[in-house]
């Protein structure tokens, strides 16, 4: 027998979603089935192009304007999202609220307070005001899946990454917490944590440390946005309904060498 998509019928809103991750997750949610809100900031070229390409493959997709890390823009792109498509089912949280290139690298003596604020203070609104935005629709109606993209770094830690360590420690903290005051009310919360990714990001590193990455692992190759876009797929969908809190690795096997 034929089963329908999985995603069939439900709305999915990806922040930061016009390249890297994001693109990925919304590209793979439209062809699963679902309506995608495809959120981004600055990169609104790229948004409408992957809205078209949702479209042209007989998807239904917008293009949503909003700074994350701004409650009022946050409220205003959930409400168009929902008006738009339908009530959300599904909220990725992939948008961290700061660019690769904005976080200092550096030991931790030769960081300011400064550098580590701004970092986790723009990674933890880029989770707060959407999360405050869309779940009172989800627990109002007794389901949802939120999925939050953190990073390898909250447990695998790199000298020079302090600042983004903190900042992505805060995220599986937050997915946890977040898990168990929602689940009474029907909606789920997990977290994916990604390792280096070949993504815009990714790609701008210096190729010996891509390689000295894909060595690292356990496949001994580097991740690709569609690696993880799958597990996020994976956790938004009812096959994981029995997962929450959960915050899954994906490393290629890094973690455990």
């Amino acid at each position: 027998m034929n089963e329908p998509p999985p995603f069939a019928g439900k709305v999915a809103l990806v922040t930061g979603a016009s390249s890297g991750i994001g693109a990925a997750t919304a590209r793979l949610l439209a062809v699963r089935g679902a309506a995608v809100a495809v959120n981004y900031h600055r990169s609104e070229d790229r948004a409408k192009e992957l809205v078209e390409e949702i479209l042209s493959g007989g998807g239904r997709a917008i293009a949503v304007h909003a700074d994350v890390t701004d409650e009022e823009q946050v409220r205003a792109m959930v409400a168009e999202a929902e008006t738009r498509l339908g009530p959300l089912d599904v909220l990725v949280l992939n948008a961290a609220g700061v660019g690769g290139h904005e976080a200092r690298i550096a030991p931790a003596v030769e960081l300011d307070w400064a550098d580590v604020a701004f970092v986790s203070e723009r990674q933890l609104k880029a989770i707060f005001h959407p999360v405050k935005a869309a779940l009172p629709g989800m627990t109002g109606r007794g389901s949802g899946s939120v999925v939050m993209v953190g990073a390898a770094l909250a447990r695998r830690q790199a000298p020079g990454f302090l600042a983004v360590a903190l900042a992505k420690a805060a995220v599986e903290a937050a997915v946890k917490t977040i898990a168990r005051e929602v689940g009474p009310q029907g909606v789920r919360v997990n977290g994916v944590g990604p390792n280096l990714i070949l993504s815009p990001i990714g790609e701008r590193m210096p190729e010996g440390a891509r390689r000295a990455a894909a060595e690292r692992a356990a496949v001994r190759r580097n991740g690709r946005p569609e690696d993880v876009a799958e597990v996020i797929a994976f956790l938004a969908s009812d096959r994981a309904s029995y997962l929450t809190g959960e915050y899954m690795l994906v490393d290629g096997g890094t973690a455990m060498i």
